[in-house]
């Protein structure tokens, strides 16, 4: 159940949206308005604007804008009921609870459960690598990779003592059972005995936190001369009912202050490359867990930011990730770097070897990824005219996902690279994808020439709620990701316009959009579809069935990307698609269910 309207408005009523954006952001008062540097994006002249009477942000750089609640969810990562329950507690507001099911009451339980025994874990394996014997040989390989104290201590950073049950000891005297332990990922089941053993062993031990900071799993490192010879370098915790890799990153939490203020994200193979960069001031750095970049990762990252730097590992694995991560950025709206290490395998020996001021050079050189790909491509099929047609063929998708002026700029990079006319290589992307919306000719009538893009059901459906009941469906909306609604940016734009309680006539000459404009024109002159009173639940089914296209989608690549593994005996990639063709199998009916019982 939502919170109820009233609360949400006594909180906004009660919240100076100008005290709360000024924990972010400088702003010096101008006319009736309040500007600063925008924390969304790199700018030089102030383009942000805070109207504290409207009690809304804007940027006029980046189109980032809002109330309080989405500027609290912008930076700090939360959704948009988490913002008004920590807004309403500065304001003295009481939030009422609704009564949960015993089904649900069990769910939050198990899960408080976890945190609990995964962070009581936490300080036992910190103890041992500060204070034990065995220690000892964890502290010395840390010191002899340049690690500080204050990093081990700020990351948490633990020992596993070369024993089966010293966490299960431990646990047990605090109350913790072992079926506890293994439902964490922190013990597993001997088959047959129905005994638990330890998981992490002789290792030291990385801490994994959620983007709220709470540790939710770990990562083991084998140390030399500790368990078997044949122990593979790194144990990680399996999956859980509070840790799904595909989810999380590592070091976020550290990185999301950093990230906001320099506005840019640096995207590391391993846990190490964090900790060396972070120490090095470099902070806005994180890591995958073990897993390659999934679509979950890019709608993180991208309401963070959409200037990305990739550091993966030279070797041709590292090669391999960058590559197949690019498709997957550009569809996100991200636009992503990388950086030549040289000679160093990894962040972490660059910094060893050549230290942070050598860093931040290296990063002014940062070249677009693309490049990368376009290189390895094209070596990959050759020079001559059948290796070429081949190279534009893998490279098409990628340029139908850059827009407008990217795009062309893409294409051009290609025709340069390729020794190929542009028209031909415009030519050969368009074959096979959608060609960008082009705005209608002036002049032109309805029967002449009808427009390219007409919305769809659930969109138009939603603007027309945001044109006749805004106040009734606005939480939801800026709950919601603008990717979600749509990938249009005039879309976010008119979106955001309306939620000012923008009329139609006021905003159609704003967006630039013919189409867009002619789509709010129609819907604005439609019959009632739903009474106030229906408004709410419309709002909340309508962003159910998007979810439930974008799953779709998400089910289709991974189906083609699984027969891609199959082919090529992947098997490892294979498992990690299969784990996520699972979970969006789970949300897709969970989905289902609950457009089910709205409809009843």
């Amino acid at each position: 159940m939502p919170i109820p309207r009233e609360v949400i408005d006594a909180v906004r009523e009660r919240t100076d949206i100008l005290a709360v954006v000024q924990q972010r952001v400088a702003l010096r008062k101008k006319g009736g308005n309040h500007w600063g540097l925008c924390p969304f994006h790199d700018e030089k002249t102030p383009s942000f604007s805070v109207n504290a009477s409207m009690g809304i942000f804007r940027c006029f750089g980046c189109n980032e804008g809002g109330d309080v609640f989405k500027f609290l969810q912008k930076t700090q990562g939360i959704g948009f009921t988490e913002a008004v329950r920590e807004l309403a507690q500065a304001a003295g507001v009481e939030v009422p609870e609704r009564r949960l099911t015993p089904d649900e009451r069990h769910k939050i339980a198990k899960r408080a459960s976890l945190l609990d025994v995964c962070d009581m874990a936490g300080a036992w394996f910190h103890s041992q690598l500060l204070t034990s014997t065995e220690g000892k040989a964890a502290r010395d390989y840390l010191e002899g990779r340049g690690f500080s104290m204050d990093t081990i201590k700020v990351a948490r950073l633990g020992y596993a003592p070369d024993g089966w049950q010293g966490l299960l000891n431990h646990l047990h005297g605090q109350g913790v059972s072992p079926q506890q332990a293994v439902a964490a990922g922190l013990a597993r089941q001997k088959e047959g005995t129905g005994r638990s053993y330890d998981l992490f062993r002789g290792r030291l031990i990385i801490p994994i936190r959620d983007g709220r900071g709470r540790v939710v799993a770990f990562g083991g490192r084998v140390l030399e001369g500790i368990g078997p010879p044949d122990a593979p370098k790194y144990v990680n915790s399996p999956e859980t009912e509070i840790y799904q890799k595909s989810k999380i990153l590592y070091g976020l939490s550290a990185a999301r202050s950093s990230i906001t203020s320099r506005g840019r994200l640096l995207i590391v193979e391993g846990y190490f490359d964090v900790l060396a960069l972070h120490q090095a001031g470099f902070t806005e750095a994180v890591a995958t867990c073990g897993t390659a970049l999934t679509a979950d990762h890019m709608r993180i990252i991208r309401p963070l930011t959409r200037r990305v730097v990739v550091l993966f590992d030279g070797d041709e694995a590292g090669m391999r990730a960058a590559e197949k991560s690019l498709g997957m950025m550009l569809k996100a709206g991200i636009e992503p770097q990388r950086l030549d290490l040289g000679e160093s395998k990894d962040p972490d020996e660059f910094i060893q070897a050549q230290g942070g001021e050598a860093f931040t050079a290296l990063l002014e050189r940062a070249e677009p990824l693309f490049e990368l790909v376009l290189r390895r491509i094209s070596a990959r099929h050759g020079a001559t005219p059948v290796g070429k047609e081949q190279t534009l063929a893998d490279l098409a998708p990628l340029l139908r996902a850059y827009d407008g002026a990217a795009r062309m700029a893409a294409i051009a990079r290609v025709a340069s690279g390729l020794g190929l006319n542009e028209a031909v290589v415009g030519a050969r992307v368009g074959r096979g994808g959608r060609p960008s919306p082009a705005p209608a000719a002036p002049g032109m009538g309805e029967g002449s020439m009808p427009p390219r893009w007409r919305g769809s059901v659930e969109l138009n459906h939603l603007l027309w709620l945001l044109i006749f009941h805004r106040m009734e469906v606005a939480p939801q909306v800026m709950e919601a990701s603008p990717e979600l609604i749509s990938n249009r940016p005039s879309v976010h734009k008119a979106i955001f316009l309306l939620m000012e309680g923008k009329r139609v006539a006021e905003l159609v000459s704003d967006l630039g959009d013919p189409d867009l404009e002619r789509v709010l024109e129609v819907v604005s002159t439609r019959d009632v579809l739903y009474s106030k009173e229906e408004a709410s639940q419309a709002a909340s089914q309508i962003l159910i069935k998007l979810r439930l296209k974008q799953i779709e989608e998400s089910l289709a690549e991974v189906k083609q990307e699984m027969a891609t593994c199959t082919a090529s005996l992947d098997m490892s990639s294979f498992m990690q698609l299969a784990t996520r063709q699972k979970d969006l199998q789970i949300e897709k009916r969970s989905l289902k269910d609950q457009l089910q019982q709205s409809g009843r």
